[in-house]
């Protein structure tokens, strides 16, 4: 019995991994919901998650709340560039999904590609923001260039994703509670295993 509740066993260590994310992602979600302060919260969770992909000693709490006020200046502008794509993009979805032409059809899907695509430019900008200084400016550029040259990297984040929305609309009633502990964190977890290596091989550069 021992030996099942040492933090060396794999069984300990997963349950201990699923509660750092259930944790960190309700302080992502709490500290989202002013709107305005979701960049910041995001970058700090990235901040967490590659540390936890690396296997260092993590203090989610208390390196959620570092990294969260260190990046709140440049989280905001970030975060609202994201928010406002995503209103973009939904609300040209919602206004085509009424027609049942092919040729809108198509274009819905092109859409959707193109905006697959920007959320996980997304996804690397706060994890650049996270992990490296610079401008808003610059950090988008970036972004862009990794979601470029690692093309089937950002190809497995857009799965990734499209898998875990799917989950989530399939559970139905209980999405909310899934969103609200797991919704951020648990996605965010496996797309940093893809992301984490890209940032060592820049670093040995």
């Amino acid at each position: 019995m021992d030996r099942f509740f040492d933090l060396s066993n794999p069984v300990m260590r997963f349950l201990s991994r699923i509660v750092d994310l259930a944790i960190l992602n309700i302080m992502t979600v709490i500290s989202s919901i002013p709107i305005v302060t979701a960049g910041a919260a995001l970058t700090a969770m990235n901040y967490v998650l590659l540390h936890l992909v690396k296997g260092d000693e993590t203090y989610v709490t208390r390196m959620f709340i570092k990294s969260y006020k260190e990046n709140l200046r440049q989280g905001i502008p970030e975060g609202l560039i994201a928010i406002i794509a995503a209103v973009i993009t939904a609300t040209d979805l919602w206004w085509l999904h009424a027609s049942e032409s092919k040729l809108i059809t198509m274009l819905m899907i092109i859409i959707t590609v193109i905006a697959g695509f920007l959320f996980v430019t997304f996804v690397y900008m706060f994890a650049l923001q996270s992990r490296y200084e610079n401008t808003v400016k610059g950090t988008i550029i970036n972004a862009v260039k990794l979601a470029i040259g690692n093309l089937p990297r950002t190809v497995c984040m857009m799965l990734i994703w499209i898998a875990w929305i799917a989950l989530l609309v399939y559970l139905h009633r209980l999405a909310p509670l899934v969103f609200i502990v797991f919704g951020f964190a648990l996605p965010g977890y496996l797309c940093s295993m893809l992301i984490e290596p890209v940032f060592v091989k820049l670093e040995e550069q």
